[in-house]
């Protein structure tokens, strides 16, 4: 029996073990691409500052300043048995003002393109806008397909920037399944035992609304004095945050885990009581489909977060969770009480969660994906 041939994508993306959302977005693709579709065989070319030891899928390094470095990455795929190259795309993630450097990549390359775009490129600055747009339509002209995460962004495509609907596809993030180590372990060190547990957990920037927590933080221990919340991730407004907890004098109540292993972060999910992530718009820039909430669903938990962007594409406002004004401190604080003291709503809450996070089965998304690559290799 002969073979079928192999189908050959090359995927370019920041890649674990950096610490960032897309670069694990990155690796359970690969992993879950791989158990779908043996026929497809995957490496990848990572962009990168600096010197990261990488598994043996990462073929080579896109040095992120350096404009030859993806002038000889074009040459590599172009001599390479690439069928197609897989991009993940966000703003800040390529080099140069918005990733311009991007441009001297597609450009030059020989093979097909798709694109998965996890920032929508408006903003309501009407430079930075003007700016993006225009960046985006010339990268958009070289791929066959563009991926979104939302229904929503691909609404903006389209009215925006007059994207053909034809080209655009919205394939929503997977939810993988991650193994947790004995809680007992983590409980005893953190001192959990017979708390109340909220978190928040992902990178830590000033749009994630995380301030706003620990501001409403008094009023919650005022009727719950064994209410305990956890920080986990790392980010540019860490230090901006732990100011604010001696500010508050919240040192015994918040406490600050920085990056852990998915073992560790499946744990904390176990651990907690309620997630919280209330995301902001920070200058037109606002969270994308927020995949963080579903994996905070898949362990039974309510989630509060931000009424902005496509949030609401993974959050059931009021069903699996409930959607806030990111801005009002008063409304997070009701709505933390809320799921707290009413024990019924909480139980429907976290078993409708649970059978939400089924229609965003990582294989399930990754099917769709892999079909859809191919249709365009």
């Amino acid at each position: 029996m002969v073979e079928k041939q192999k189908f050959n994508i090359i995927m370019i993306s920041i890649y674990s073990p950096k610490e960032c959302g897309i670069a694990t977005y990155a690796k359970n693709l690969f992993l879950a691409l791989n158990k779908v579709n043996p026929k497809v065989n995957i490496s990848i070319l990572a962009i990168d500052e600096l010197k990261n030891k990488y598994s043996q899928e990462v073929k080579r390094i896109i040095e992120k300043e350096k404009i030859n470095s993806y002038c000889e990455a074009a040459n590599y795929i172009n001599n390479s048995e690439a069928n197609l190259v897989y991009i993940q795309h966000e703003f800040g993630i390529f080099g140069k003002h918005d990733g311009k450097l991007l441009i001297q990549l597609l450009k030059n390359l020989k093979v097909p393109i798709v694109m998965s775009l996890h920032t929508v490129p408006i903003t309501k600055e009407a430079k930075r806008r003007k700016s993006r747009i225009e960046l985006f339509k010339k990268f958009s002209k070289y791929c066959r397909k563009i991926i979104l995460t939302t229904s929503l962004a691909k609404k903006t495509l389209i009215a925006e920037i007059g994207i053909s609907k034809n080209r655009l596809k919205v394939i929503y993030h997977g939810t993988p399944q991650v193994k947790y180590i004995t809680q007992n372990k983590i409980k005893d060190k953190l001192k959990l035992n017979n708390k109340k547990v909220l978190s928040s957990i992902g990178l830590i920037n000033s749009s994630k609304g995380i301030n706003l927590v620990v501001e409403a933080l008094p009023d919650i221990i005022k009727e719950h004095k064994d209410v305990v919340y956890l920080i986990v991730g790392t980010g540019t407004y860490l230090s901006e945050l732990k100011k604010l907890v001696d500010r508050l004098n919240l040192n015994n109540q918040v406490i600050f885990l920085g990056a852990v292993s998915d073992q560790t972060l499946a744990t904390l999910y176990k651990l907690s009581k309620i997630f919280i992530m209330p995301a902001k718009d920070i200058q037109g820039d606002v969270e994308g489909f927020g995949i963080v909430y579903l994996d905070a669903n898949s362990f039974g938990l309510p989630v509060i977060a931000g009424n902005t962007g496509g949030v609401k594409e993974a959050v059931l406002d009021n069903k699996t969770g409930i959607l806030i004004d990111p801005n009002n401190k008063g409304e997070l604080g009701q709505a933390i009480l809320k799921l707290i003291n009413d024990k019924e709503l909480y139980s429907k809450m976290s078993q409708a969660g649970i059978k939400h996070v089924v229609l965003f089965n990582w294989l399930k998304q990754s099917k769709i994906l892999s079909d859809l690559i191919e249709k365009n290799g």
